[in-house]
């Protein structure tokens, strides 16, 4: 029995089934996840909730906050249910995404969307003014942790909401995702901001203050300065949902990698500090999947406002297809941290499970840009030492397979070299294709176009095995936008896990899709080829590992659902 075979017998038959299901990504055992909510770090471990729908695997209005923990932000342990809708209330129809904060006396609290439906009986329709005429009624709620628990497991309701409805006589088309931007403590205010949009003139976010989390919320107008920037062809949406907004140090690309070399503290090494806000466009024009990508705006904030106009952006947060609803939050290092929906692109509702979380991302501001990489604490998941070559030489027309890695899960590191070639990268073959004239693609390859200045996942129709050669104008499908390109060479690291692709650049973008390639036979080649276009590359510092899984068998099995007390 092969490695991955004998890692699914022990996940559960959940894996046995699909072997396209992730295992190193944070996602339930079964049933439907979306956005990830309120991520924190709370007495020496990691928390991370996300929307979950129990017992299907499309989305419904009934959203649950599915609940995971981790003593080390790789090995993760299912928690119970820790939000569920509750008959006759304001979240009767769905406890919707939001965040979580510590009170002035560091009881952790969970801010939220509830969600009522028009139709339903139950409490009273809003008046006029503040009813945006929508299917659904949003209010934002909380919800009070036991001091004593230090697992986050018994949360407590507030009866009333923070905020029952938006400001009237705004022309507002939503009213969701509170994200607290200040804490109320050492004499200043709390602060939050919830998404939003106003009908003909598009995405906003609304500013809230209060002395007291709990109670006495004012709205003091847009937390939006300006008019942004058009994002290339991208649409800025109707409304902005899931905004969150971070406070980061800024550093030099030469001033991070000496810093980090020293202690590993980049934020020791900057001498200044911007904001970064990030939003998820609206709406959907495809159902479970977000036309527009996640924008991303640097500046400063001046008189509780963010002038989108003085700020650089908006760019995109993630070059791929499927990342939405990002979400980020400060640990105990000191590390500002982001996971993100990773949607799926296959027919919903015909497995068990829909959707995954992100690797979590550290984030950090490199000359004005922002800087995702992988948290280096993933590293603990490889198996074995791993293979590593000094130098590749690839040929065009001839891919060079990349020995001795085998499996669905893998993390590769490598630096690839321009040489002759007008593009190169990696390819991930697939085995589902069994018809020889089938549109299906049967390889992608994640490539770094030199000419073009871009990464891309290229999905292919072509790939002949038997002469190694890879489908270059069959192309059914493409991912993915521009990078910064220095001295014709690119860093790049894949982590792949099954169908889950998650591709960094040394530059600090990211692209994120996914590749469903089926079930790797027995004895069969790795599946895993470097490629290159209209003449030679070469492939340097190559590091590759096979990956495990994030799960204990027993943190496979599903949780027990706890239903939270009314205050």
């Amino acid at each position: 029995m092969t490695a991955d075979k004998i890692e699914r017998t022990k996940l559960g038959n959940s894996w046995l089934l699909d072997p396209d299901k992730p295992w190193y990504h944070v996602m339930p055992r079964s049933g439907w996840l979306n956005d990830p909510n309120g991520p924190i770090y709370y007495k020496g471990k990691y928390h991370i909730f996300y929307q979950h729908v129990v017992g299907t695997s499309q989305w419904d209005w009934a959203c649950s906050w599915g609940h995971a923990s981790s003593a080390d932000l790789v090995h993760w342990k299912h928690e119970p249910i820790a939000l569920q809708p509750t008959p006759g209330t304001y979240d009767a129809e769905g406890c919707w995404s939001g965040c979580s904060t510590l009170d002035s006396n560091d009881t952790p609290v969970i801010l939220y969307t509830a969600v009522r439906l028009r139709e339903k009986p139950g409490l009273p329709l809003p008046p006029s003014a503040s009813d945006l005429g929508l299917q659904m009624i949003e209010s934002q709620c909380a919800a009070v942790c036991r001091p004593d628990d230090d697992d986050l497991v018994t949360w407590t309701k507030q009866s009333r909401p923070l905020i029952e409805l938006p400001p009237p006589n705004e022309g507002l088309v939503g009213f969701r995702d509170p994200y607290i931007i200040q804490r109320g403590v050492d004499g200043r205010p709390w602060q939050l901001i919830i998404g939003s949009g106003v009908k003909g003139k598009g995405g906003t976010l609304l500013l809230y203050t209060s002395d007291n989390l709990l109670s006495g919320w004012k709205y003091r107008g847009s937390f939006i300065k300006g008019k942004s920037r058009p994002c290339d062809e991208w649409d800025l949406g109707e409304m902005w949902e899931c905004p969150f907004f971070v406070c980061l140090p800024q550093t030099s690309a030469e001033e991070q990698s000496s810093k980090e070399t020293a202690n590993g503290n980049a934020r020791e090494a900057a001498d200044s500090t911007a904001h970064v806000l990030c939003v998820s466009p609206y709406p959907h024009y495809r159902k479970d999947r977000p036309t527009n990508p996640c924008l991303c705006w640097v500046g400063q904030l001046s008189n509780d406002t963010f002038n989108v106009e003085d700020a650089s952006g908006p760019h995109r947060l993630d070059l791929g297809d499927i990342l939405y609803a990002p979400n980020a939050f400060v640990d105990g290092r000191g590390r500002t941290l982001m996971l993100a929906w990773l949607q799926e692109l296959r027919t919903g509702g015909a497995y068990d499970y829909a959707g995954c979380l992100s690797l979590p991302r550290l984030l950090s501001l490199q000359g004005g840009r922002l800087h995702q990489q992988p948290a280096p604490e993933l590293a603990q998941l490889r198996l074995g030492e791993g293979v590593h070559l000094a130098n590749l030489l690839v040929e065009e027309g001839a891919a060079a397979a990349l020995p001795q890695i085998w499996g669905p899960s893998v993390d590769v590191s490598f630096r690839l070299a321009r040489g002759s070639c007008s593009a190169a990268g990696i390819l991930l073959r697939a085995w589902l294709r069994a018809d020889a004239d089938s549109e299906q693609p049967t390889a992608a390859a994640a490539v770094v176009d030199w000419d073009a200045g871009t990464l891309e996942v290229i999905f292919s129709t072509q790939w002949d095995r038997n002469a190694l050669s890879f489908g270059w104008d069959s192309v059914s499908k493409r991912v993915g936008g521009p990078i910064q390109i220095h001295e014709h060479a690119v860093q790049l690291r894949v982590m792949v896990d099954h169908s889950a692709v998650e591709i960094f650049t040394g530059s600090g973008e990211t692209l994120t899709t996914r590749v469903y390639r089926g079930d790797m036979a027995a004895g069969d080649d790795p599946g895993m080829f470097f490629i290159a276009k209209d003449g030679a590359a070469s492939v340097t510092d190559i590091a590759a590992y096979t990956m495990g899984s994030i799960w204990e068998q027993a943190s496979d099995q599903p949780a027990k659902t706890h239903e939270p007390a009314m205050e």
